[in-house]
């Protein structure tokens, strides 16, 4: 944060950081800093620095410069997720088999992501997910508020008529190979389930979980131009906006 403010602070005209340079930079080293200084300090330096017409477009270009600098620093921060998926059908083999497939599927779907089994996968030696959250919160919050929003067990239909119920494996993780381990094991589980439920079905897979190639997110190209454009509207348009007001009224009289 101290590194971004710095640079940020040579928006500022010469004349200031002559004077108050040495100063601001004990400040830096002394205060406890948030996201929301480094907006005060640009926006600090773009009322100093807007005193004519055309340093308000050479403002508004290095606050865009600044936003996109800003914005892909986050995007990097960002981990990248993979998001990795098996496919699965439930089908009837016999008369005895259920009327209706979609509640084999609740049942399997239910089983596969209660919290026991979500904070068994996470507390797996060799799986080991989400290390850096469990750092700061119970294994539980990290199954329930973590873990319940990167999986999913989805029903869909693949016009196969009513004797089949296809359905997905869905998980997202920085890491792919962890990403399928997970998909695996949640499949593995899902046919021992189905196997300890009244006779009638089978559960077949027809995509097994393969580790995914490249990331799904973030898409870091979009991140820099977003940037720019928030820091023009954030620091740029408002002081603009100010002046023509301030033109305006004076023309008027």
């Amino acid at each position: 944060m101290k590194r971004w403010i710095r640079w940020a602070a040579w928006l500022y005209p010469a004349e200031w950081r002559t004077r108050y340079g040495a100063e601001f930079d004990v400040f830096l080293n002394d205060a406890p800093l948030r996201w929301h200084d480094l907006a005060d300090v640009i926006r600090g330096a773009a009322i100093m620095q807007m005193t004519s017409w055309m340093t308000y477009w050479k403002m508004a270009l290095l606050a865009g410069i600044a936003g996109a600098l800003l914005a892909g620093g986050i995007a990097f921060a960002i981990p990248d997720q993979y998001v990795c998926t098996s496919t699965l059908a439930i089908e009837k083999t016999s008369a005895t088999a259920p009327p209706r497939l979609a509640g084999e599927f609740q049942k399997i779907a239910t089983g596969l992501l209660n919290r026991q089994n979500l904070i068994a996968l996470i507390q797996d030696p060799e799986l080991d997910l989400y290390k850096k959250e469990r750092r700061g919160l119970p294994v539980e919050r990290v199954a329930e508020d973590v873990f319940r929003n990167h999986v999913r067990v989805l029903a869909y239909n693949m016009s196969a008529g009513p004797d089949i119920q296809t359905f997905r494996i869905v998980f997202s993780y920085p890491d792919p190979h962890k990403a399928q381990e997970v998909v695996a094991r949640l499949t593995q589980q899902a046919m021992q389930q189905l196997m300890r439920s009244p006779g009638g079905t089978a559960l077949r897979v027809l995509e097994p979980a393969i580790p995914p190639d490249r990331p799904v997110s973030p898409y870091r190209p979009v991140y820099a131009p977003l940037g720019a454009i928030a820091s023009f509207e954030t620091f740029v348009q408002p002081i603009l906006s100010r002046r023509l007001r301030v033109v305006a009224r004076k023309d008027s009289r």
